[in-house]
C-alpha cells in the first residue's frame, strides 16, 4: 500500500506543484534509493536476529516517513528524504521474510509459502489503489499518506502481541524435520553450514554462478514490475483518455491477476517437486513462464491498433509475471536455507536499481520521445527475454556447497 499509493496521488501531486514527468519520475525513484541501501543491513539483521524482530521496526519507519509526506511535499528535497526513508523500512521487509520461511518451511512447501507471503505485495496494490482515489476525491492526496501511516503504526503493535518470541526453539524441529526429508542431501546440507563463529561466506556467494544468475533474473523482474506499477496510471490516464478514478482501476488489475495465477501457479510447483521433479527443473520453468507470457502480451499490444487492447493484456501479462513467487523468489531457501535471507538482500541490491534507474529514465525517455511503446514497453521487452535465456542457461535449484575457512 505504501509502495503504491504515490503513483495515484503523484497526478493531483504534479498538478498542484507543477511538476514535469521527469520530475514525478525522479520523486518516486527516491524510495528505491533507500530500498537499495537497506538490503545488505536488513539481510545481516535478519539472519543475526531473527526475521520477525527485524520487520516491525521497518514498518515502523516507513508508516511514520509516509504520514510525514503531506509536511513536506512544497520542498521535493524533503519529499525525496521522506520517500527514501520509506524504501530504507520497506527494504528490510524481504530478507526478514525470507529468514522467517527458510527457518520455518520445508523445501515442498516452500513455493506456497513465499506465494502467500509475497502475495501481499499484490493485496496491499489492490488495497491501496482501490481506497487512495476515493480519499483523494474526498479528502485531497495528503490523506493518502496520513492515513495509510497511521494503520502501519497500529500493524507493528498488533504484530508485536501475536509473534511468537522464542524463535530459536521453534525453529529447530523444522531444520531438522526437512534434513531428515531430504535424506543424504540433508547430511550433506550439515556438511556445508559452517559454525556460527565462521562468518558469512562473501567471496563464495560471488563466485557462485547460479547466485549470479539470479541476481541479474531479479534486476530483469523489479525491471518490468517497479517502471510498470509506477507508470502504468499515468499511461491509462494519458494514453486511454480515462479519469483519476479509471486509472487507478484499470491499475488494479495487474495485481489482482496476480492473486489469481499465485493461486495455480504455486500448488503447481510445490507438486511437481513432491512428485519428484528436480528443483531445478521446476524454477526454471516457473521463472520462464514469469517472464516469456507477459512478453509475449506485451508485444501484441506493441503490434495491435486496438489501444483498448492493453486494458487487459497487459494485466494478463503482469498477473503471469507472479509465476517468479515459485520461480526466482523461492530459489534463495533452495540455494542457501541458512543464508536465505543474505542471498536475497544480494539479489535484491541489484533488483532495487530498476527503481532508481528504470522509473525515472521512463519519464526521462517519455518527454524525448512522446512513446510509451519506446519509453515503457520497449526496455522491458529486453529484460523479460534476456532474464529467461540467462536464467533458462546458467539457474539452478541446487544447494551450494559451504566450504568453511580451515577447509579451504
Amino acid at each position: 500500500m505504501d509502495k503504491v499509493n504515490i503513483s495515484i496521488a503523484i497526478i493531483p501531486m504534479a498538478a498542484d506543484y507543477g511538476w514535469t514527468p521527469t520530475t514525478a519520475g525522479f520523486i518516486q525513484s527516491a524510495f528505491f534509493y533507500g530500498y537499495l541501501f537497506a538490503q545488505l543491513p536488513g539481510g545481516w539483521l535478519a539472519n543475526k536476529f531473527g526475521g520477525q524482530r527485524v520487520l516491525p521496526f521497518g514498518v515502523a519507519l516507513w508508516s511514520i516517513a509516509t504520514a510525514a509526506v503531506p509536511f513536506v511535499a512544497g520542498d521535493i528535497r524533503w519529499l525525496s528524504l521522506s520517500r527514501l526513508l520509506v524504501g530504507l523500512g520497506e527494504g528490510v521487509s524481504p530478507p526478514a521474510a525470507v529468514d522467517v520461511i527458510s527457518r520455518y518451511v520445508p523445501v515442498n512447501e516452500r513455493s506456497r509459502a513465499t506465494s502467500i507471503v509475497f502475495g501481499g505485495l499484490n493485496m496491499g496494490t489492490v488495497v491501496g489503489l482501490t481506497v487512495a482515489p476515493t480519499l483523494i476525491e474526498g479528502l485531497g492526496w495528503p490523506s493518502v499518506f496520513v492515513g495509510f501511516g497511521v494503520i502501519g503504526v497500529a500493524w507493528c503493535y498488533w504484530f508485536d502481541a501475536v509473534v511468537p518470541t522464542n524463535v530459536e526453539a521453534e525453529a529447530e524441529p523444522v531444520a531438522a524435520a526437512e534434513s531428515a526429508e531430504n535424506g543424504a542431501e540433508g547430511e550433506k546440507a550439515g556438511a556445508e553450514e559452517p559454525g556460527e563463529d565462521e562468518g558469512i561466506p562473501w567471496g563464495q556467494f560471488v563466485q557462485h554462478t547460479p547466485l549470479r544468475a539470479l541476481t541479474y533474473i531479479h534486476f530483469c523482474n523489479n525491471w518490468a514490475v517497479y517502471t510498470i506499477l509506477s507508470w502504468l496510471p499515468t499511461f491509462y490516464k494519458d494514453y486511454l483518455s480515462v479519469d483519476l478514478q479509471g486509472a487507478a482501476h484499470l491499475a488494479l488489475l495487474p495485481p489482482i491477476a496476480g492473486i489469481a495465477v499465485s493461486v495455480v501457479a504455486a500448488p503447481l510447483a510445490d507438486g511437481l517437486v513432491e512428485r519428484g521433479v528436480s528443483v531445478t527443473l521446476v524454477r526454471k520453468i516457473m521463472q520462464s513462464v514469469a517472464f516469456l507470457s507477459p512478453a509475449g502480451c506485451m508485444l501484441a499490444c506493441i503490434f495491435s491498433e486496438d489501444k483498448q487492447l492493453s486494458t487487459w493484456l497487459l494485466p494478463l501479462g503482469l498477473g503471469l509475471q507472479t509465476f517468479s513467487f515459485a520461480g526466482l523468489y523461492s530459489n534463495h531457501q533452495d540455494i542457501a536455507p541458512k543464508y536465505a535471507s543474505i542471498l536475497l538482500a544480494i539479489t535484491n541490491i541489484f533488483g532495487s536499481i530498476p527503481g532508481v534507474v528504470g522509473v525515472p529514465f521512463t519519464g526521462w525517455l517519455l518527454d524525448h520521445t512522446d512513446s510509451w511503446y519506446l519509453s515503457l514497453f520497449g526496455p522491458t521487452l529486453f529484460f523479460y527475454i534476456s532474464g529467461a535465456f540467462v536464467y533458462t542457461k546458467w539457474g539452478s535449484g541446487e544447494r551450494m556447497v559451504i566450504r568453511s575457512e580451515k577447509d579451504t
